[in-house]
């Protein structure tokens, strides 16, 4: 009963998103795909990548000619495996990216478009797994839910399918003294209602 609500709740609020998106003038994409999380900076020797996927809902807005704006909600993860496999950090996260772009029309269905700026997000949940046991953000001490950075896109339209690829940068430290520098490369399949 509860997927079944959650469907239907799910439907109301992209129709809801959708017409709204068609007053506004703008288009509303939906977007989910596979993610390459990991970490650069201080503190971050014997980390490497670990796999994932985001989903989102975007919002690009027209400007002028093609220049547009856009925001949206992404849903995903950032995170890191220890020497391969020996531990692992995944935290599943919300982000609002804000971000203007130029999409350009190569032929009547084919299209490529661009965009740079930031996004905040923030930790929902999520967890340390390592072999003596697992410790959950919220106990760690310190530990810092909310991340904030650059995003860079490039996509290549086809009607009204979207292949897009995506890199984000974080700034913030996980924790004091912890690995910095959340980096996340994005590949994703959208549709533009």
């Amino acid at each position: 009963m509860k997927k079944l609500l959650l469907m239907v709740a799910g439907a109301f609020i992209l129709g809801a998103a959708t017409v709204n998106a068609q007053i506004w003038g703008g288009q509303l994409i939906l977007r989910g795909g596979f993610a390459s999380n990991s970490f650069k900076g201080d503190n971050t020797r014997g980390i490497t990548m670990l796999p994932s996927y985001n989903v989102g809902l975007d919002f690009n807005h027209p400007i002028i000619g093609n220049v547009y704006w856009n925001t949206g909600v992404m849903f995903g993860t950032r995170g890191y495996d220890v020497n391969f496999s020996e531990a692992k950090f995944r935290a599943h996260n919300l982000n609002i990216p804000l971000t203007a772009g130029i999409k350009y029309a190569l032929t009547s269905n084919i299209a490529i478009d661009g965009r740079i700026g930031g996004f905040f997000g923030v930790d929902m949940a999520g967890k340390f797994d390592a072999e003596d046991g697992d410790i959950k953000i919220g106990d760690m001490d310190n530990y810092k839910r909310c991340d904030g950075g650059i995003l860079v896109g490039f996509g290549v339209w086809y009607k009204r399918w979207n292949i897009d690829y995506t890199f984000k940068r974080g700034f913030a430290e996980l924790y004091d003294n912890g690995p910095a520098g959340a980096v996340n490369h994005l590949i994703r399949l959208g549709y533009a209602f």
